[in-house]
């Protein structure tokens, strides 16, 4: 009887296990679904806001053209003279000697 006892508590452990085993699998398997939805939230919520800085800098962007456009139109000459000075302090930065 004490052999009888000795395989049943085998066999209900090896059911034990191989349970433990599924779900453990399962867990595994839940949990990395879970961190694959985590990931895509994130990534969706770091390009959302990737594309609203990109879109920013564009309009302040435009806004600096249109800004030194209506600037130069207002003051052409002065414009001009600038432009070149510019031009000559660069040229002078960059001599090769």
């Amino acid at each position: 009887m004490g052999q009888e006892n000795l395989g049943q508590d085998l066999e209900a452990l090896r059911e034990d296990v191989t349970k433990l085993r599924s779900d453990l699998s399962q867990l595994a398997k839940s949990l990395l679904d879970k961190g694959k939805i985590e990931t895509d939230t994130a990534k969706d919520r770091v390009m959302e806001e990737l594309m609203s800085n990109l879109r920013s800098a564009r309009d302040k962007s435009n806004e600096t053209v249109e800004t030194v456009e209506h600037k130069i139109q207002e003051k052409p000459l002065m414009s001009l003279l600038i432009a070149f000075l510019v031009g000559l302090v660069l040229g002078k930065l960059f001599e090769r000697r």
